[in-house]
């Protein structure tokens, strides 16, 4: 196994100059990107600093090939694009746990706060029966009749 890794890792080769450039522009562009969605309030400061990590991250692999290659040896890749693109993969199984993890507390947090909605609405209700010297038998057939109708 480690001959065939040997064998897998005497094969590749740096990105080409193209490709790093472009890896390189796009990483600058995203980090601009998202100054610019900050800036507008579109994006919130909190997730800004996931995508400016990555494209650190990218603009790093694309100036450093000597990383990007010990990384592709490391992960036994068969070649240092399809590296970028495993880690591509895991970033995005990363930003959907966590979004999944956000979303299931705010699911959570609007159940609760419907139910508190709720209960306030019934106090109100009380209280202004109470004002107009409605019993709560009266309230409760004043009710059925609104739901019916």
């Amino acid at each position: 196994m480690l001959a065939l890794m040997q064998h897998f890792g005497a094969e590749l080769e740096p990105l080409p100059g193209r490709q790093r450039i472009v890896a390189f522009a796009l990483a600058a562009g995203l980090v601009v990107l998202i100054f610019e969605l900050v800036r507008r309030r579109k994006l919130r400061e909190e997730y800004s600093w996931v995508w400016i990590g990555t494209s650190v991250a990218l603009a790093f692999l694309a100036l450093y090939q000597d990383l990007l290659l010990t990384l592709s040896r490391w992960i036994g890749s068969a070649s240092v694009v399809s590296t970028l693109f495993f880690g591509a993969f895991l970033f995005v199984l990363a930003l959907l746990l966590q979004f999944s993890v956000r979303l299931s507390r705010l699911t959570l947090r609007h159940r609760t706060l419907g139910q508190r909605v709720a209960l306030l609405e019934e106090e109100l209700q009380r209280l202004r029966d109470r004002a107009e010297g409605k019993a709560p038998r009266e309230r409760a057939a004043d009710r059925d009749k609104g739901e019916v109708a």
